[in-house]
Order: C-alpha cells, then sequence, then structure tokens
C-alpha cells in the first residue's frame, strides 16, 4: 500500500508541473484535418504523445490484451469508414486493441491508440452500435481532446484528480464494500483497475479510461461519433442503444460508476442528446432505408471474444450473463467445443443441487463429442465422476486427462490424489 502511494505522490508531482506548463497554452487548438495540412504536434503535445507510448507498451506487457488479428483488422476497416477524409489526408493511424475486462468500457489514448473492453464488444447486439463507440473514441482524438484537456483550466486539478481516483479505487478494492454489498464484479473491476492502471502508473489510461476528458468535451465527442456514422451509412438510431445498455447495467448510476463516469453527463442524459439529434439534425438520415445496422462479419469477427468474455463473466460470478453470451455463441456455432466446455463450467460452478451437475456433465460430454482430444473436459468428468464413486468412470477420463495435459502441476496432484498403484503395481482409482 505504501509502495502504492508513492506512486501516487510521484503522478502529483507529474501532473502538477504539467498542468502549469501546459496551462499556459491555449486550450483553442484546431481538430486534426482541419487546417488541409499533414498533422504537426505542438511542442506540449508532443510530451503527451510520448507519455502515451510509453503507457501503450507498459500495457502490453501485462498480459490483459485480447490477441485477435482478424478481429483488429475488422476494427479497423470499420474505422476507415468512419474516419473523415480530411483526417486521412493528414496522415494520423488509429491503432485498436482489445482488453480482457468483462466492465463496459472504451477510451483513447491521445496518440490515436484506441482500447475497447471484451466485456462492452460481447454486450453490442450489432456493427452499428459497435461503430458508435468507436466514432465516439476516435473523435476524441480527432479534436485532440487530450491535449484540450491538459491545457483547460481543469488541467489545474488534474493531480488532485488522479490522486482521489487512486484512493478511491485502493480503498474499495482493499475494503471489499462492494463484495459485502453482493457487487462482486464492480469488486473484482476496481482490483483490476487498480492492479493495471495504479500498479503501472497508467496515467494517462487512468483518466481516459476512468475519468473522460471531461463532461463538455465527452458530449462533444457524442455528437462527433453520431456524425461519425452517419457518414459512414450507418443507421445513427443504433447510438443511443449503447447508451441504454450501459443504463440497464449500471443504472444512473450505482455509487461507484457514479464516481468513475462523474466526469461524463448521465446516461439518461446521453440517451435525451441522442434523441434529440435524431429529431433534429439527423430526422431526414435516420428514417432513410437501407442504412446498415448489422452485418455478418460483426457475428463472426466478435463470436469468439463474446465466448471468451463469458469465462470472464463466470470467474466473476455473473452467471445469468455469462449463459446469455454463450446461448448467443452456441447459437451461431452449435459444435463450438470451447463453448460447451465454457457451458459445462458455468453449470458446476452455479450448481444447487444434483440437476445443475448432471447439466454440467451433460455440456462437457458434448465438448468431448465435437472435440475428443480436449483436455478440460476430461479433467472435470473425471473430478465429477470421482465425486460420485463411479470408479471406472473417472479413471478413464482422468488418465485421458493425463495424456492430453500440458499443466504438470495439475498432473502431479491428480496422478498423487486419485490415481495411486496397488502393491502389485496395478493402477486404481481410490
Amino acid at each position: 500500500m505504501f509502495g502504492r502511494m508513492k506512486r501516487v505522490l510521484r503522478w502529483t508531482v507529474f501532473f502538477l508541473l504539467s498542468a502549469f506548463l501546459l496551462s499556459c497554452a491555449s486550450p483553442n487548438i484546431p481538430p486534426i484535418g482541419a487546417t488541409g495540412k499533414k498533422f504537426e504536434l505542438a511542442s506540449d503535445e508532443k510530451e503527451i504523445w510520448q507519455q502515451s507510448e510509453k503507457e501503450q507498451r507498459k500495457l502490453a506487457g501485462t498480459g490483459k490484451l485480447y490477441k485477435d488479428p482478424l478481429l483488429e483488422e475488422y476494427l479497423a476497416g470499420i474505422a476507415k469508414k468512419l474516419e473523415p477524409h480530411p483526417v486521412k489526408e493528414a496522415g494520423v493511424e488509429f491503432q485498436f486493441h482489445v482488453i480482457k475486462d468483462p466492465a463496459l468500457n472504451a477510451f483513447a489514448y491521445p496518440n490515436g491508440h484506441i482500447y475497447v473492453h471484451t466485456g462492452l464488444i460481447s454486450r453490442l447486439e450489432n456493427e452499428a452500435q459497435l461503430a458508435a463507440v468507436l466514432g465516439h473514441e476516435m473523435s476524441h482524438v480527432v479534436h485532440r481532446d487530450g491535449v484540450r484537456y491538459y491545457r483547460s483550466a481543469k488541467g489545474k486539478v488534474i493531480a488532485a484528480t488522479v490522486v482521489g481516483i487512486a484512493a478511491s479505487i485502493a480503498v474499495a478494492a482493499v475494503s471489499g464494500k462492494q463484495a459485502k454489498e453482493g457487487n462482486l464484479v464492480t469488486a473484482q473491476v476496481l482490483n483490476q483497475t487498480a492492479q493495471v492502471m495504479l500498479g503501472l502508473g497508467l496515467q494517462l489510461g487512468l483518466l481516459a479510461a476512468v475519468n473522460g476528458y471531461g463532461r463538455d468535451l465527452e458530449d462533444q465527442a457524442d455528437d462527433g461519433g453520431l456524425e461519425n456514422m452517419v457518414r459512414a451509412g450507418y443507421d445513427p438510431k443504433e447510438a443511443s442503444k449503447v447508451f441504454q445498455l450501459f443504463l440497464k447495467t449500471y443504472g444512473d448510476q450505482t455509487k461507484i460508476e457514479n464516481f468513475f463516469f462523474g466526469n461524463h453527463s448521465t446516461n439518461r442524459e446521453r440517451i435525451e442528446n441522442y434523441n434529440m439529434l435524431l429529431a433534429t439534425r439527423y430526422r431526414q438520415t435516420a428514417e432513410e432505408p437501407g442504412r446498415v445496422v448489422n452485418t455478418e462479419d460483426f457475428q463472426r469477427r466478435t463470436r469468439a471474444l463474446v465466448r471468451e468474455n463469458a469465462l470472464l463473466d463466470i470467474e466473476a460470478g455473473r452467471y445469468d450473463l455469462a449463459r446469455t453470451q454463450l446461448e448467443k455463441v452456441l447459437k451461431l456455432q452449435p459444435n463450438d467445443p470451447k463453448a460447451h466446455y465454457y457451458m459445462g463450467e458455468l453449470y458446476r460452478r452455479s450448481a444447487k443441487d444434483a440437476g445443475g451437475t448432471r447439466e454440467a456433465m451433460r455440456e462437457y460430454l458434448l465438448a468431448l463429442q465435437y472435440d475428443p482430444d480436449y483436455a478440460a473436459p476430461h479433467r472435470e468428468l473425471g473430478l465429477l465422476y470421482f465425486k460420485r464413486k463411479d470408479k471406472e468412470l473417472a479413471r478413464e477420463h482422468l488418465k485421458r486427462y493425463l495424456d492430453l495435459a500440458v499443466r504438470d502441476c495439475d498432473r502431479a496432484v491428480i496422478t498423487e490424489k486419485t490415481i495411486v498403484k496397488d502393491a502389485k503395481g496395478k493402477e486404481n482409482v481410490p
């Protein structure tokens, strides 16, 4: 805890100095591409971009990134549709990354690197909603909201903001208040945030992901994202549904979300703002037939992500949400062995009686039906049969697991505890 507080103090010094220097410059800077020339960084902006690159390298080394080149290519393809032509001509490159995290969130670094949580992508219904999220974050980059935020009067209190965020996350994670209130996933997400953002000193990421760039700039990014959607041919009516999802999940808002997103308009306000724009500026566009809502690519490219995020939700104890995601995956690909295994894990972990255990075993067997060499279901079936004192089936599955397993620690534990040799050297399940 003391090491964490030392890091907070270092951040305080860094941000106080940065705030003083940046507050001397005007926050009124043109968006990227507005001058019709190749984009050039302002002198103070260079420091922010360099800091962004340092943080991104740290984040890449955490193991938190969800690696799927085809998905990243798909996100980049959507971005090309959303990107205004002057921005393309200015030579700014957007790069997209996905973070393994069940929370509904996305954030942009000032240098064009955009991060989206698996939890958010997995809950979206179509490509138009995904375009709304990406368009919002791209708008932050295009309008240089990072440097505008740091140059503004709010820059003078950035240090206090960082310290406040750090302290609140640390206290919430350590005290377990959310866990005591039954909000297990919030407690887990808080712990993840503390470990990644605080542990690595990701100052810019912390502000972008947790605090945002200030209510006014966030509202402008909503507007800019909607404009990007319309220009790219997407149905703008889908944008407000993203915040309906936030409203349904977080309300307006829980105590923790109210702090985390306190610099944003409330979800209800954002929905009302979208609806106002749809009824006025984009009224004709919203009624046009043929606007893109969904594509086969969206279902195909996000299927594996939805499945893997379901496992994160299972581990967080959000079983109903995980079941919905796995059902969506299995509807698209009924013979997905991993999805059946994860469904088995869901039933096993949430089982309150023998019925839940039977459902778990059924899903494990389905996983093996589609992939007989899948080690994990053999392990779980073997252990469940062992508990039921079905020695032959337990031995069969555990031996098969040992033949396939690559984890030496599991091999040692299972060999020692479930497969022993009698006096004649014959293996038996006790």
